[in-house]
């Protein structure tokens, strides 16, 4: 298919993914099917807002969840991924906490952190914060959201419908929530779901699945491990890693063996890879040269592979260097397609 259709095939397709998410999670408008892998709700979240600026009424959607179930989200964790991403989705998630800031009464302060981060210089020209599925600003907005604008962005003033539910945080796709709501919110509860979730972890390994820093998951681990419940060994020269008993944790976290254990995926990862592929997409839809837009593709995929890799999904064959310029976009296109299709590789 062309570029063009094909881009418009992954937004629909990458929107619909992300609605289920969130459905899941208790926003409304949608059916609330239970994922059979672990929810990353920061990675979702700003994955989310940026993809759903195609989709006013799901970016709303968001946001209403937000109010309601904002208290389980981890700023710090937030802003370190934030950190990462590129100016205007800064921008952009500090605007929603500005919002949530005024709108969150309860979480206040919490929101209030996150706002104060990436503010608009006086230099940076409003850009719409909507834009139709084939990239094109909303039409002009009547009356102005003031939060939005005072961080570079454009759209009408709003008020949400309330409809999200409280997030079950029973299900095993949500245990995430529900190790937060025990241990609170830090660095606890995500090295506890990586053990969880694998044989075992060093910290460097954990950090960087986790999205933290290694001192910060090293001094967590070695705190939990003075509970006796989580568990150390030596492997290799004198490296020591860290290990539970999961089928006791299970047990105890669901009042059950969970036979089949929700998957695991580094959704950090696989957010970036699947964003970099919606960015060299708009980039090689501008250009009129089919060798060109194939330079352009084959020069991403090295690095679109790479995230998707370490994701944990099962991984297509990436096309070659031997694949001809006339050939590259149609076989970027069955990579691409094929892994919206993917599931994990493991669940361990």
């Amino acid at each position: 298919m062309s570029l063009t259709k094909f881009k418009n095939f992954f937004l629909e397709n990458i929107l619909d993914f992300l609605w289920r998410q969130w459905s899941s999670l208790g926003v409304a408008g949608g059916s609330r099917p239970e994922e059979d892998w672990i929810i990353d709700s920061e990675a979702l979240l700003i994955f989310s807002l940026q993809m759903a600026r195609y989709e006013p009424r799901f970016f709303d959607e968001i946001l209403d969840w937000l109010v309601i179930n904002g208290k389980f989200i981890d700023i710090q964790r937030l802003r370190g991924i934030t950190k990462k991403q590129d100016e205007p989705t800064r921008r952009l998630i500090s605007a929603v906490a500005s919002y949530l800031s005024h709108a969150a009464k309860a979480n206040q302060r919490k929101w209030e952190s996150l706002s104060l981060v990436y503010r608009a210089n006086p230099n940076t020209q409003d850009e719409a914060l909507f834009k139709t599925k084939d990239g094109k600003p909303y039409p002009k907005i009547k009356a102005e959201s003031p939060v939005f604008h005072n961080y570079g962005f454009l759209r009408e003033d709003f008020v949400l419908r309330k409809m999200s539910k409280p997030v079950s945080a029973t299900a095993p796709s949500n245990v995430r929530f529900l190790l937060r709501a025990l241990f609170g919110i830090g660095s606890r509860p995500e090295c506890i779901l990586y053990l969880l979730m694998h044989e075992a972890g060093h910290p460097s390994e954990v950090a960087q699945a986790i999205g933290i820093s290694v001192r910060g998951a090293q001094d967590t681990l070695i705190e939990l491990a003075e509970s006796g419940l989580v568990l150390t060994r030596v492997k290799g020269k004198r490296k020591i890693e860290y290990w539970l008993s999961q089928k006791k944790w299970w047990e105890f976290l669901l009042g059950a063996n969970v036979e089949d254990n929700p998957i695991w995926l580094n959704w950090i990862a696989l957010f970036i890879g699947l964003n970099n592929v919606w960015s060299v997409l708009n980039e090689a839809e501008k250009t009129e040269s089919d060798y060109m837009r194939s330079s352009k593709l084959r020069e991403a995929m090295e690095s679109i592979s790479l995230e998707f890799s370490k994701s944990g999904l099962a991984m297509p064959s990436i096309p070659g260097r031997d694949v001809r310029p006339e050939k590259y976009e149609v076989e970027f296109q069955n990579f691409v397609t094929k892994v919206l299709g993917a599931r994990s590789g493991t669940s361990k």
